[in-house]
């Protein structure tokens, strides 16, 4: 932020005077800071080029124009639902609730004050594409969707602040246009090489870890005759109900995956396991024929 009397705004092109604030290739006036405010998260929009800056509150100028107008809705325009009093955002051209606006942020990987820069319609499209974690489009415009993917370029897992506070990093995210448009033949060629090494079958899972589950009260611990197999899905998807085999020289042995869960060891209510996706697969019964190393055919 500066005093200036002379000069021009980098962006409008109006005379400056008063206050004015830096961008990063020069200077632009309080009235287009504020509207740039609205179309860049955060404080952003002071890392951009004045170019940049114009090209977007041109894009989005009738928006921008009529913003004060904007009356909130009844009903989300996203699910339909009624719309919170208290938990919704505010985006450009509308109001959605925060329910949607957190499903909208995760598409894009992003937080809400990223969202709340869009229009209704740019948001819309991502719903269309819910089953798609992450995502994105190539030079061509053409989305490309994640699941296809993750065979060859899985999530990566980390920890937050603690064990409990898990973060997934999408290394679709960091490619560039041009990388991702080849991506699909390297999780083709991925998916060939792995069918050639285990076969056609509905999943196959290779086992990290077996763990026998417990209670505890009263101080005392509780063995269940239940275990939890954790590992990675190599190829295809695993559902509830699931029959896995194991194969040894002596024979196959056959277990039942009784329910699903990711890779923190309390979860164990997902509907599916999907290619690629680092999880548990929980069982019931003597599995001691079950060891790290072994992979599970699921057919």
């Amino acid at each position: 932020m500066a005093l200036k009397e002379s000069g021009v705004c980098s962006v409008c092109g109006r005379e400056l005077k008063g206050r004015v604030f830096n961008c990063s290739d020069g200077v632009y006036c309080g009235d287009c800071r504020k509207k740039a405010f609205l179309v860049f998260p955060g404080e952003t929009a002071d890392l951009h080029t004045a170019d940049e800056v114009r090209e977007k509150l041109e894009k989005y100028s009738d928006a921008i124009a009529n913003r004060d107008r904007v009356l909130k809705p009844e009903y989300c325009p996203v699910c339909s639902k009624k719309l919170p009093k208290l938990m919704n955002l505010r985006i450009l051209d509308d109001y959605i609730c925060m329910d949607c606006a957190e499903k909208a942020a995760g598409f894009i990987g992003a937080g809400y004050d990223s969202v709340s820069c869009m229009l209704l319609s740019e948001i819309l499209p991502l719903f269309d594409r819910a089953e798609v974690r992450g995502g994105r489009e190539d030079s061509d415009g053409v989305f490309v969707e994640a699941d296809a993917l993750r065979v060859a370029f899985p999530l990566i897992k980390t920890y937050g602040e603690d064990e409990f506070d898990v973060v997934f990093i999408d290394p679709l995210d960091s490619m560039s246009p041009e990388e991702l448009k080849k991506a699909s033949e390297t999780a083709e060629r991925r998916r060939a090489e792995l069918r050639n090494i285990y076969g056609r079958h509905k999943a196959v899972f290779c086992v990290d870890d077996i763990a026998k589950l417990h209670s505890e009260s009263r101080g005392r611990v509780f063995y269940r005759d239940e275990y939890r197999i954790s590992g990675r899905v190599l190829l295809g998807r695993i559902d509830p109900g699931d029959e896995a085999e194991v194969r040894r020289k002596e024979g196959r042995r056959v277990l039942k995956i009784k329910k699903l869960g990711d890779c923190r060891s309390w979860v164990s209510d997902l509907k599916e396991l999907k290619e690629g996706a680092e999880g548990s697969v929980f069982a019931e019964g003597a599995l001691s024929f079950v060891y790290p190393g072994d992979i599970l055919y699921i057919d």
